[in-house]
């Protein structure tokens, strides 16, 4: 991962191969103790893919591994529940024959170049814990 642009409200950063977003996310906001929405593209060599069913209120997921995905759009916030960290992203991704597949993104890695456009908001956003969902939703 590389900082390419660094400033109060934005930056711009690459991520290279084998980084893992997810993890690059959560130590960008680590980092300077916030909260942030971004959004991503690039090529991955694995994502990980999640549906989530509102019934019985749990995760279902598909790992995608093709070696080349293209990242065509990813984009979500980082908040925070307590001291956790959480990435909400969802993402759109295609494979060689250019069919499209997407979800809510549980794990991606690079597999050539990731480009990520943050903008970073002035505090961190809380998150908690909502029964009737089963989700931790941005709260006040």
């Amino acid at each position: 991962m590389q900082i390419i642009f660094d400033s109060k409200e934005k930056s711009i950063v690459r991520l290279d191969k084998g980084d893992s977003v997810l993890d690059v996310l959560k130590s960008l906001a680590e980092k300077r103790d916030t909260s942030f929405v971004f959004s991503i593209i690039g090529a991955g060599s694995m994502a990980e893919l999640g549906y989530y069913n509102t019934g019985e209120k749990r995760y279902f997921s598909r790992t995608f591994e093709s070696g080349h995905i293209e990242i065509l759009s990813c984009s979500g916030n980082v908040a925070w529940a307590e001291d956790e960290i959480i990435v909400h992203a969802h993402g759109v991704f295609s494979n060689e024959r250019n069919e499209c597949f997407g979800g809510h993104v549980m794990k991606l890695v690079i597999s050539t170049t990731g480009e990520v456009v943050i903008d970073w908001l002035p505090q961190k956003i809380s998150k908690k814990f909502d029964e009737e969902t089963g989700l931790k939703l941005l709260s006040v």
